[in-house]
């Protein structure tokens, strides 16, 4: 089957325009999580569809069925969905599974992907959730199931406005020796157990695949496309010890360490030639704001008292 009469596009040579993690795509079919723009000029990223070039095995690489991964070249084959090759930051082509769906082959583009792409540009996207807050961003890590996602969806309820739902993509500005941060795309993802926590107060627009209870909430008319300045940074953890949420400043090697685990993809960056800009980057993020643990209990729904030791460190 042609791949295009997945998305019904056989025989269109439509070209559809966006802008994603800081960058103009030129896209062979339609993403509506993405920003979209006119734009006639040269894109910085392509994404078609095609047959998966082959990526020369190395020794500095790594390699496997379902991966290949070079500092030039990526390759990803996610079963019944679609493979994914990346090439120099510049193309993505996907081959798609015949019998896949449009949700599952434009998910897996948008992070693997498009994370391949990014490292292959010689940028690191952080994995984190992040408001905007009088000009300035705030930034909330964690790994999975700390909270990243009921945190922002207490946010939003009271009132913030999304900046990024789970990646940020750093830029350092030589003008003003400072780290600014682009958002992702304009789409916010919640399991069914954040909006049942929440009261299913936020509107959601669609599941993101079929087959999981995840739903996106698109924010198209909000989304910035400009880059901040990080202000505040929150790293989240659950912890059994506690029975109540804790607050800390942090810093030194422990911070550094949380921020490192929190390279998107990062299971990449050891293929991809990034140890300079791994270690400048989170020097500088650590630099460069105000960084605090925020430790709350493992069991509990304890979202709006999250939410309000950061609003507080706001105020």
């Amino acid at each position: 089957m042609d791949p295009l009469c997945i998305f019904g596009l056989k025989g269109s040579n439509l070209v559809y325009t966006y802008w994603a993690y800081g960058l103009k795509v030129g896209s062979q079919i339609p993403f509506p999580e993405l920003f979209s723009i006119e734009e006639d000029g040269p894109m910085d990223l392509d994404i078609v569809f095609g047959d998966i070039p082959l990526i020369e095995k190395t020794d500095a690489g790594f390699h496997s069925a379902d991966y290949d991964i070079t500092p030039d070249a990526y390759r990803i084959t996610i079963k019944d969905v679609a493979s994914y090759h990346v090439s120099e930051g510049k193309r993505i082509i996907i081959s798609a599974d015949p019998n896949a769906d449009q949700d599952s082959i434009r998910l897996f583009c948008l992070s693997n992907a498009f994370a391949a792409a990014l490292h292959q540009r010689k940028t690191i996207p952080l994995h984190c959730s992040a408001i905007l807050d009088k000009g300035e961003l705030v930034l909330v890590f964690g790994a999975s199931g700390a909270g990243k996602s009921t945190t922002m969806a207490a946010l939003l309820q009271k009132g913030y406005k999304p900046f990024s739902d789970d990646v940020c993509v750093p830029v350092f500005d030589a003008e003003s020796n400072e780290l600014r941060l682009f958002s992702s795309y304009p789409m916010m993802k919640f399991w069914k157990e954040t909006l049942d926590l929440t009261g299913y107060s936020l509107k959601v627009d669609r599941k993101i695949r079929p087959d999981i209870e995840k739903y996106g909430m698109y924010y198209h008319d909000d989304f910035m496309t400009a880059s901040f300045k990080p202000k505040l940074i929150i790293v989240l953890e659950k912890d059994d010890k506690f029975d109540t949420s804790v607050i800390d400043p942090i810093g030194g090697i422990k911070l550094f360490q949380l921020l490192e685990a929190n390279a998107y993809r990062g299971e990449y960056l050891g293929f991809s030639d990034l140890k300079k800009e791994h270690f400048m980057l989170f020097t500088q993020l650590a630099n460069q704001a105000r960084c605090f643990l925020l430790k709350r209990p493992a069991s509990g729904n304890f979202i709006q008292e999250v939410a309000n030791k950061i609003i507080n460190l706001l105020n």
